[in-house]
């Protein structure tokens, strides 16, 4: 509805647009908080053996934060050792791209999401414990132990489906607002009653108010103004339909089926 609005005040000034179709993402959170995830990973092969974990503290940021990143780790906190390049630069070199592989990672996991491939929005990663170790060194294994460690911890915490609550502020005639059953399903509807309208101020669920924008847009008659901002996120109710043009997977199985395939082919993040 405001991109139309916009978009016909633009078009007046004769301004050429050309707008593709607009998608509103829905958000990931975690309801744990204050608690210590840990995850392991291990690949035993012919040639090389490796074995990485991390210890990551995840929290929840004020609406409106993104993401936030910290390694609470010293060179001398994480262990890493590897018998075939075992000098001091190989240890630094070592060093160096497993922590950035973890900055790496974190940041991007954080943006893709667990569940169903949603942002993890407001969220904080915190590496508390990190250690890697190998028998030969290789590039590979000090960035996949990352990935995995830290995708292994992030997955036990209980990641949840948020859809956002919007802010509405409004002007509308009497009988508009009487005769529209919408209104009596939103939260903290407030009503200051003038000669002829009503002014109006509420919460609503994305999924619920949705719906009836357009239908609000086409009442230009009955309605004189219209304001909508983020108010927050909250949990998707098991009643929400998920919309076609948000980014939605139905198919899990095939959704874990390409995240390992794409981990599989990732390529090394820059040192």
């Amino acid at each position: 509805m405001h991109l139309k609005k916009i978009a016909d005040f633009m078009k007046r000034q004769d301004i050429k647009l050309d707008i593709k179709d607009t998608c509103i993402l829905y958000r990931e959170c975690t309801a744990d908080l204050n608690i210590n995830f840990k995850g392991n990973h291990s690949r035993i092969t012919s040639l090389n053996d490796l074995f990485a974990g991390v210890e990551i503290h995840i929290d929840r940021l004020e609406a409106g934060m993104g993401y936030r990143y910290e390694n609470k780790q010293v060179n001398e906190d994480i262990n890493h050792y590897c018998c075939h390049k075992d000098d001091e630069e190989g240890k630094e070199l070592g060093y160096q791209l497993f922590v950035k592989s973890l900055d790496y990672f974190s940041k991007k996991l954080l943006a893709e999401g667990f569940v169903l491939g949603y942002p993890a929005v407001d969220s904080k990663i915190k590496i508390m414990k990190a250690s890697c170790s190998m028998c030969f060194y290789r590039d590979y294994y000090y960035t996949s132990g990352a990935h995995a460690s830290l995708k292994t911890a992030m997955q036990q915490a209980d990641w949840q489906i948020c859809e956002p609550l919007m802010q509405a502020h409004m002007i509308c005639n009497k009988l508009y607002f009487e005769e529209n059953s919408f209104f009596r399903g939103v939260e903290n509807l407030c009503i200051l009653e003038d000669e002829d309208d009503y002014k109006l101020s509420f919460k609503s669920r994305l999924s619920t108010i949705i719906d009836i924008l357009e239908e609000m847009y086409n009442h230009k008659k009955d309605i004189s103004d219209f304001h909508l901002q983020l108010d927050s996120y909250v949990p998707v109710e098991g009643v929400t339909q998920l919309k076609e043009k948000f980014k939605v997977i139905y198919n899990i199985a095939k959704w874990k089926d390409e995240l390992e395939e794409q981990e599989m082919n990732s390529t090394i993040p820059p040192v």
